[in-house]
Parts: C-alpha cells; sequence; structure tokens
C-alpha cells in the first residue's frame, strides 16, 4: 500500500441539505404521491443515542454498531465520493422503479463517526439517504446504518484513507461509477496505481477528479497515459507532459485539459523514432521535439499573422489542438494514426527550419523507412498502407 499523498481534503456535506438545496420543487412535487413501502428493522438503537453514550471516555475504538440513524444526521465527504456530482434524476428514476422506497432494498448504509466532532460521513448510502428524503420530505426519516467509530489514534489523513478504502470497496463493481470516481476514491485509499499517477501528473500541476490542490491543468483519460508508459516509457511520458505544459508557463492558470491520447501518441512517436529525433538534434545543435511543439501548439498561427500583416502573401494557419493529433477515422481508431501525425508535423517543421539530417533521405523521418514500416508491421496490409499515408499529410486545425 502506497502512502496517501497531499490530496484536496474538502469540506464534508449534509446530504439531505444538498438535496434540499438541489432537487426541483416540480420533481418533489411528482415524487409526492410515492410512499416508504416497508419498515425499517426493527429493535435498532437510535444512532444520536449510541453517540452520546460514546462520548468523553465511552468512546470504543473502532466499534461497529448497526443503528436507525436520522437522515439529517448523515454527512459526506466530496474528498473522496461524489457527492457532489450526485444525480438526482438518477434517484428519481429509481423510485419510479420500486414505486416509492423500500428499506428491504436499501440494505444497510455505511458510515464511520469520526471522534473529533462525532461527525457521522457516509461512505455508501447516498444515494438511498437521498432517496428516502425525496419520498418522504422528511429530515427526521429514519434509515439503517452500520455505524464505524474511528479509532482516536489515526490522524484524519488516516480516516479519510480508512473511509475511502470502504467507498472504494463499494463502487469498485459499480457500473454508475465513472473512471474519474474510481480514480478519486482509489487515490484518497492510497492505491498503489492512483497514487503512482497522482505523482506523476502531480509533477506538472495536472489534477484528476479535483484531488490535487490549484491544479493548472486538468486529465480525465489517466488511462492513456498508463497505457503510454507501458508502450513507451515513463521517461518519454515525462518529456511529454515537460514539453507540452511548459508552452503555458505564460499563463497562471490555463484552464487545458491534457488528453490521455495525445500523450500516449506523443511518447510512443518520440520512442520509436528517436534515433531520427537525436540525430536531427545533434546535427543542428536544437530539441527539435521541444521546438516542433512550441511552433505548431504555441507560435505558428501568430507568426503567420504578423507575416501576413507585413504584406507576406501566406495562407493563414490556425495552432493546432491535442483533437487535431488524436480525432479517430470511421475505420480506424488506434494510437498508429496520432503518431503518424507526429510524423507529418515532425517533417515539416524540420523543413521549416531548413534542419539538416541524413542525405540519402527527402524527410527528417523518412515516410517511407524501415522505422514507419516496422512500426506498422502488425496492422493489415491494405490499412497499414492508408494510416501511413498520414505521415505525408499536412495536419490542420479542425480537418
Amino acid at each position: 500500500m502506497s502512502k496517501i499523498p497531499n490530496l484536496t481534503i474538502k469540506e464534508i456535506v449534509n446530504v439531505v441539505e444538498l438535496a434540499i438545496e438541489k432537487v426541483a420543487d416540480t420533481t418533489l412535487k411528482i415524487l409526492s404521491g410515492f410512499k416508504v413501502i416497508d419498515s425499517i428493522v426493527s429493535g435498532l438503537p437510535n444512532m444520536e443515542d449510541i453517540l452520546e453514550s460514546r462520548k468523553g471516555d465511552s468512546y470504543v475504538d473502532d466499534e461497529s454498531i448497526i443503528v436507525s440513524a436520522r437522515i439529517k444526521d448523515l454527512l459526506s465527504d466530496p474528498s473522496y465520493n461524489r457527492i457532489l456530482e450526485l444525480s438526482y434524476g438518477n434517484c428519481e428514476r429509481d423510485l419510479k422503479n420500486l414505486k416509492g422506497f423500500s428499506h428491504k432494498a436499501a440494505g444497510v448504509l455505511f458510515a464511520f463517526v469520526r471522534p473529533d466532532d462525532y461527525s457521522v460521513v457516509l461512505t455508501q448510502g447516498n444515494n438511498r439517504t437521498t432517496m428516502l428524503w425525496m419520498v418522504t420530505q422528511d429530515p427526521e426519516a429514519r434509515i439503517a446504518v452500520n455505524l464505524n467509530f474511528h479509532s482516536r489514534s489515526k490522524s484524519l489523513s488516516d480516516q479519510l484513507q480508512a473511509e475511502s478504502n470502504n467507498h472504494r470497496a463499494d463502487c469498485a463493481n459499480r457500473t454508475t461509477q465513472t473512471q474519474l470516481d474510481k480514480f478519486r476514491s482509489a487515490v484518497h485509499s492510497a492505491q498503489d496505481w492512483a497514487v503512482k499517477m497522482f505523482n506523476l501528473l502531480k509533477e506538472y500541476d495536472i489534477g484528476v477528479a479535483g484531488t490535487l490542490p490549484n491544479a493548472r491543468f486538468t486529465c480525465k483519460s489517466y488511462g492513456s497515459i498508463a497505457k503510454a508508459e507501458a508502450e513507451s516509457s515513463p521517461d518519454a511520458v515525462r518529456t511529454v507532459l515537460k514539453e507540452f505544459t511548459s508552452l503555458y508557463d505564460d499563463q497562471e492558470i490555463p484552464n487545458v485539459e491534457i488528453l490521455g491520447n495525445f500523450v500516449r501518441a506523443a511518447s510512443v512517436f518520440i520512442t520509436v523514432f528517436s534515433s531520427h529525433i537525436e540525430a536531427v538534434n545533434e546535427k543542428n545543435n536544437c530539441d527539435s521535439f521541444s521546438g516542433m511543439l512550441k511552433y505548431f501548439f504555441k507560435d505558428m498561427e501568430p507568426q503567420i499573422r504578423m507575416a501576413r500583416k507585413n504584406g507576406i502573401p501566406i495562407a493563414l494557419r490556425l495552432n493546432l489542438k491535442q483533437d487535431d493529433m488524436c480525432i479517430s477515422t470511421r475505420y480506424f481508431k488506434g494510437c498508429e494514426l496520432a503518431v503518424c501525425r507526429f510524423v507529418s508535423i515532425y517533417n515539416e517543421y524540420c523543413d521549416s527550419q531548413e534542419f539538416k539530417f541524413d542525405d540519402r533521405n527527402k524527410t527528417a523521418i523518412p515516410t517511407e523507412g524501415v522505422t514507419v514500416a516496422s512500426y506498422m508491421s502488425k496492422l493489415d496490409a491494405v490499412l497499414r498502407n492508408a494510416i501511413i499515408e498520414y505521415t505525408r499529410t499536412p495536419v490542420v486545425h479542425g480537418k
């Protein structure tokens, strides 16, 4: 288990109070015709009585007890839980399907007691708590909760990790959890793969699912960055992230999403064609990959506009966006297509800079050479020839 990194810790929210704020009156009017169709399990102690009896020296570390809880007393932590993105529409749909709220269908929720202030934080049950309120519109309505007391020796970070572990175990197999939900939960529970990805992206101020405080960039497609590391190398991925994010050094908060497929294709490109790139760098005393990114993704458009302003008859070209490199065709969605586009803009950049390269080649990276053919060899022959053509096709923004 990895050490939990320094993450964004958010203020816990009251589940019912949030629902009162978010659910439209029209929805509540529709649901007013539904009822609670069965009863909560009998004989459960009231949660508020249990909490009162455990105050001070009576607190029992790691105690677990099933209680009857007032829904108004249940909180949720958006640091790892998706309470702020809860779909009230889905709650309404489920209530209609069940024709009301069922305690039997709801089962037992799961929550932890934080010893500093005795707050009760749900790790399983945001939707069910919300659904009970939507039907009853009564904050005093009760629901069964498995109440677990954190050890008083645990720091807040350790408490969060325990809660997130429980939340992750519940959500891992739920199809309703998005990949961002799963990342948020996994990183707060210090899962190795998530902490590794968090720390990699943190180096470049890239945050996933709100886990990095004051992140300058965001990334949703972190899975493609993991693929990039496997298909190229961690060093190649770091090079791409470093060079691309540095294009925005003049902006405090660029508000740019880093696309995992872009990072993947660029990382594979500099790995597969490393010998050609290194040869260009050596012959011209430059960093051609960095220069290419800077030209096509930042400088090209303003340079052309300046030239046109000065009377030079040149067609306007807009700076490229990450999407321009990654867009798929109707028949092919593989990474090879984007890699071929990188070959195209790299060769165009080298030509524009009049870089020296092997005299035997027409371009810095021979599009009919062994390296391209070897990289594309796993594709069907007909498809391979069609995709290779993209190494010779100019990349234009929006096309």
